[in-house]
């Protein structure tokens, strides 16, 4: 998911069409400004948010007529409006209109649409389905010892064992640095009673190579992260940050939510860290041939760009 897709003479129109969004309710919050000019700041563009000027949806679907550039737009505004916190109609009705507009069907729109009326329950429905689909769409599902592992009915010694070795590859190697993850945060491995499955390993993998915390801040960058580097529907899972470490939604029952944790700056650089690297860790990655390669040199080869504080 890369968020650098819109040309010179496309710019203009992205953000006023922001702005558009931003402005809806007569309230602009300093997210969403800050939303405004981080966009153009990654398309090499410094501007102040009150130098941009609203577009309407009409006038936006004149300029943007490439269909991935308006998908693009779309799920831009879902995301400014969730900047300031829990969507209001008004906010709500602009996105819509946009993506009516634009003629994108985007699930994240319905999303927001169930929080400005207050069905949070429908809104977590929503966004659920579409990460089931996702792992649906990309061969991953649990399985039967997935789900008595995790739940600690049984264990898998011989998978938990190659794990386990990994505490023996050389210090700074990536293969070092992901078992001490998993230890120094109590987390059990692949094959241990309450471990994970290797399907879903991804995820953790993107920790390591970010090197964002399991804190609720480092969680939003990392799901941020993961948009970025998965090709298809990343952005479903920036939403499922946002929504779970900043509006207060709770989607998993691992991580409680958060409120308030929405840095711009800090997430929009994630995903573009997640869209320069090389590989979709969520599509087929093997960490095997990468567990004795020293971790910095992971990070070169698939071209991870430094964390920045």
């Amino acid at each position: 998911m890369d968020l650098v897709v819109f040309s010179p003479e496309e710019l203009p129109t992205a953000l006023g069409a922001l702005r558009y969004v931003a402005a809806s309710d007569g309230v602009i919050s300093p997210e969403e400004s800050a939303l405004v000019e981080s966009v153009a700041r990654i398309h090499g563009v410094s501007i102040a948010f009150d130098r941009v000027e609203g577009v309407e949806p009409a006038k936006a679907a004149q300029v943007i007529v490439d269909p991935h550039h308006r998908k693009r737009l779309v799920q831009l505004a879902i995301v400014a409006a969730l900047a300031q916190g829990t969507p209001v109609p008004e906010r709500e009705a602009a996105v819509s209109a946009l993506a009516k507009a634009l003629d994108v069907p985007d699930t994240g729109v319905h999303a927001i649409k169930e929080l400005a009326h207050g069905h949070t329950l429908f809104a977590r429905f929503d966004v659920m389905r579409r990460v089931r689909g996702f792992f649906t769409d990309h061969d991953k599902s649990l399985s039967v010892k997935d789900i008595a592992r995790f739940i600690g009915l049984m264990e898998e010694p011989k998978l938990a064992a190659r794990y386990q070795a990994l505490e023996k590859c050389a210090p700074g190697t990536f293969g070092r640095a992901f078992h001490a993850f998993y230890r120094e945060h109590g987390f059990a491995l692949p094959g241990e009673k309450h471990g994970i499955g290797e399907d879903f390993l991804f995820h953790d993998i993107g920790h390591v190579l970010s090197g964002y915390g399991v804190d609720p801040q480092g969680e939003i960058q990392q799901a941020a992260f993961q948009a970025g580097y998965i090709r298809k529907d990343g952005f479903v899972f920036l939403l499922f940050g946002i929504l779970q470490f900043h509006i207060g939604l709770r989607l998993t029952p691992i991580a409680k939510a958060e409120h308030g944790l929405f840095d711009v700056e800090r997430v929009l650089r994630a995903v573009q860290r997640g869209a320069a690297c090389k590989a979709d860790l969520s599509d087929g990655f093997d960490l095997w041939p990468w567990v004795d390669v020293p971790l910095d040199q992971m990070r070169a080869d698939l071209a991870v760009p430094p964390k920045v504080s």
